[in-house]
């Protein structure tokens, strides 16, 4: 048995109770911020948005909204419901929400978790755009064991977080390896045809 399944035994024997995000996290949502908002405020703080690539960043400014550690979502467009952990000082723009925990026996890591498993589950795409307003993530219920099952979950998920993330720059290395010696082999294909035809 692992530590998770042992803890799961001595403290959830009688199950998991399921909470929705709005009883056990603030829910909010980001400003609008155009591209020329951006440029003429130009800083170190990130700003996130709609997009995935890049981690979410929009650009950055000189001010933030928001210090600590919090939970972003996409609420518009192709991504909607793609969850975030975020930490430090950033703001958000008015395409994300922001879920700021409030209460001492969740964890904002797991719940990111959590989230990142069923969120999608809940995006309408009603009228050709996908959505995930305030509304539908405050009534979304999530299962919270006791704080010392969710670290642990918690610790053994970043792992294997980290062992991809690994796993892909070794894999994105050899592409790159492979790509060069093709491209090698390629030439001196290139050259040997046209010393071949320059015995001709």
């Amino acid at each position: 048995m692992s530590k998770v399944d042992n803890l799961i035994k001595e403290l959830c024997s009688e199950g998991v109770s399921l909470k929705p995000i709005g009883s056990i996290c603030k829910v909010s949502r980001g400003r609008v911020m155009s591209k020329d908002y951006l440029r003429d405020n130009a800083g170190e703080y990130p700003v996130y948005s709609s997009q995935t690539a890049s981690n979410g960043v929009f650009g950055k400014i000189n001010t933030y909204d928001y210090d600590g550690e919090y939970i972003t979502w996409t609420t518009d467009g192709a991504n909607a419901g793609s969850i975030f952990y975020r930490t430090g000082k950033f703001s958000i723009t008015n395409v994300c929400g922001l879920l700021k925990v409030n209460v001492s026996n969740v964890d904002s890591g797991f719940l990111t978790y959590i989230l990142g498993t069923v969120a999608k589950k809940y995006v309408s795409s009603g009228m050709g755009n996908p959505k995930l307003m305030s509304n539908v993530m405050s009534s979304i219920k999530v299962p919270i064991p006791p704080l010392e099952v969710q670290k642990e979950i918690v610790n053994i998920l970043d792992k294997f977080t980290q062992l991809e993330a690994e796993l892909s720059a070794e894999l994105s290395a050899r592409r790159k390896q492979y790509d060069f010696y093709r491209n090698q082999l390629l030439t001196f294909e290139q050259q040997d045809s046209q010393r071949e035809r320059e015995r001709r």
